[in-house]
């Protein structure tokens, strides 16, 4: 039990960190080179993660999918922000809200559907690989 609370303390720990340096990383990079970043460390870590069984290989992981999606966060709003028509913002963000409450709902429906199936290697695969197909579109951008 120890051992699952170390593993997802490690990904808070790593979200409260990177948040303390988004100011100097926000005047460093653009949104979309954070973004871009963002989404290949954390679809590598997804994808490194059946690979893995000690706690501090799972440890490391957490961390580094923690700073990833903890950067990527505050970057998406930002994009929101700049990109959206004037006077729509909220609208863009309540879209934002509403895909990310129907992929809560939805994602672990399918994943646990192909996880049972399948696995749960290939559900750690195929996130992977969507975040990884994710960065080069951004990187296109």
């Amino acid at each position: 039990m120890a051992a699952k609370l170390s593993i997802l303390a490690s990904f808070a720990a790593a979200t409260f960190v990177v948040r303390l340096f988004m100011p100097r990383i926000a005047q460093r990079f653009s949104e979309f080179e954070v973004l871009t970043a963002a989404l290949f460390v954390a679809g590598s870590a997804f994808a490194l993660f059946p690979f893995v069984e000690q706690v501090g290989g799972l440890m490391t992981l957490s961390f580094t999918l923690g700073l990833a999606l903890g950067s990527g966060q505050p970057m998406v709003m930002s994009l929101l922000y700049s990109l959206a028509p004037a006077g729509r913002m909220g609208e863009a963000a309540g879209v934002r809200m509403t895909i990310v409450n129907a992929s809560t709902f939805a994602m672990p429906l399918l994943f646990g559907a192909v996880g049972s199936t399948l696995g749960i290697a290939p559900v750690f695969w195929t996130v992977g690989a969507a975040l990884g197909g994710a960065g080069m579109l951004a990187r296109k951008r």
